[in-house]
């Protein structure tokens, strides 16, 4: 049942979004810049007016954060190093294991699987974890490149970044917003979940295959089963429990990240095997989450 109730749902609204890429082939420009600049702001802001976020959480979040990727980072660069990947693959995988879909596959995940008391965690992890995702992410496709003040300014350009200080703010202040305005702000937030996975189905319907079987292997076995066993430790080491724990594991547990991606475009990192991991492992996810999610009541 936790994969008909809850990873089914996921899939089927990608399915929707892959359909309407595959058969119609809609301009996916105004989808994703809508997500990104209206519905999950509005998201991120209706869960944190409602369910404030205490500091120590925060803190938590923030500092699992800096621990897990780190530790994928160095575990790709070791894995690409043992197994003799070649150089100019090498900066595809780190981007395709140590960076995570926290965002249009995580926030959807962790509300079926925990409903309205998860959003706000995953939200918070969803931002904390946008920082690597907007930084150093950047750097490691830009390779000789790279530019870490750049990285560090494209950070700050993400509006859901601004949100999350906004929501903060009023919180800390006590502020109480007005019901005409909470309430377009809920209507538009409860767009995000769905459109988020429409998008994603869309660019997997967009992604062309390129398959090599070390590489695809190792990006598979850390992305799916390395990366759960590194949340879990890492949930260990700073002492993280109830759904805070559950919601760490889950949602840094999902396939490989869509913003990498356009990096890889944009700087030519190998992004046929970027853009083949992701469809690979969002496919295979399937059936580690579901595995994932039957393990962690067991958990200690």
């Amino acid at each position: 049942m936790l994969f008909l109730n809850i990873i089914a749902p996921v899939f089927i609204i990608i399915a929707c979004g892959w359909a309407l890429e595959r058969y119609l082939h809609l301009d996916l420009v105004p989808f994703t810049i809508s997500s990104l600049y209206l519905f999950a702001p509005a998201l991120v802001l209706s869960a944190l007016l409602k369910h404030p976020v205490d500091s120590i959480h925060a803190v938590d979040v923030l500092l699992f954060m800096l621990i897990y990727t780190t530790v994928m980072y160095f575990l790709a660069k070791l894995s690409a190093k043992i197994l003799n990947i070649d150089d100019n693959c090498k900066p595809a995988l780190t981007l395709t294991t140590a960076m995570m879909n926290v965002g249009n596959f995580g926030l959807p995940l962790s509300y079926f699987a925990f409903g309205d008391k998860g959003i706000p965690v995953a939200i918070l992890v969803f931002v904390v974890f946008n920082i690597p995702l907007s930084t150093v992410a950047i750097v490691i496709a830009q390779g000789k490149q790279a530019r870490l003040t750049t990285a560090i300014n494209n950070c700050f350009k993400i509006p859901i970044l601004h949100t999350v200080f906004l929501a903060l703010l009023l919180n800390a202040l006590k502020i109480k917003v007005p019901l005409f305005i909470t309430r377009p702000i809920d209507l538009i937030g409860q767009v995000a979940v769905p459109l988020m996975l429409v998008v994603l189905g869309m660019q997997i319907s967009r992604t062309e295959w390129h398959i090599t079987g070390k590489f695809m292997g190792t990006a598979i076995s850390l992305r799916l089963i390395v990366a759960p066993l590194i949340a879990w430790l890492c949930c260990k080491m700073l002492n993280i429990e109830g759904l805070y724990r559950d919601v760490l594991i889950l949602q840094t547990s999902t396939p490989s990240a869509v913003l990498p991606l356009l990096y890889a475009l944009r700087f030519d990192t190998r992004p046929d095997l970027v853009a083949s991991t992701i469809v690979v492992t969002t496919l295979l996810s399937a059936a580690s989450l579901t595995a994932l999610l039957y393990l962690l009541p067991l958990l200690p």
